[in-house]
């Protein structure tokens, strides 16, 4: 009985419902603070569009990565009990909030290289950016591939 509502419920939450969802709040924490100005409300609705579309994106890569790794582990969400799906869950939420801190941190200090080393020659900014991203893309590389070798228990003893 769980399994037959936790399907259903899984397969009809659309990421778009979620993301217009979070864009709506984004919209109305917005307009507390705001002039009752034309110009700042086209601009905050046009930022809350980009916001829509970027949480959109995420929720939709976020539920096909689930579905990708939940048919590498042999199930697919209507057959997976509920601690392999939280299993893949979790692996899959790591991953992301991973690669999302880390391209955080990418973009943070690629701007810190172009501004603290900006008055230098112009191949010294982007070098010292160039080594940020290789490490941050090696990390972040390396964290994904481990997480990825990672497999539920059940389908070794087979």
């Amino acid at each position: 009985m769980l399994q037959k509502i936790r399907t259903n419920v899984i397969s009809g939450v659309r990421p778009v419902y979620l993301a217009g969802l979070v864009a709506t709040m984004f919209f109305a924490v917005g307009l507390q603070r705001m002039e009752p100005q034309a110009q700042q409300l086209a601009h905050h609705a046009l930022y809350t569009g980009l916001f829509f579309c970027g949480i959109w994106a995420a929720c939709h890569l976020l539920a096909d990565s689930i579905k990708r790794r939940l048919t590498l582990e042999g199930a697919n969400s209507a057959s997976a009990g509920s601690s392999i799906y939280t299993f893949v869950l979790y692996l899959e939420l790591v991953k992301h909030v991973v690669g999302v801190s880390f391209t955080l941190g990418w973009i943070a200090g690629v701007m810190f290289c172009c501004e603290y080393l900006g008055e230098q020659m112009f191949m010294v900014p982007l070098t010292a950016s160039m080594a940020v991203s290789l490490v941050a893309f090696l990390v972040t590389y390396g964290i994904s591939s481990l997480v990825d070798n990672l497999h539920w228990p059940a389908n070794e003893q087979d």
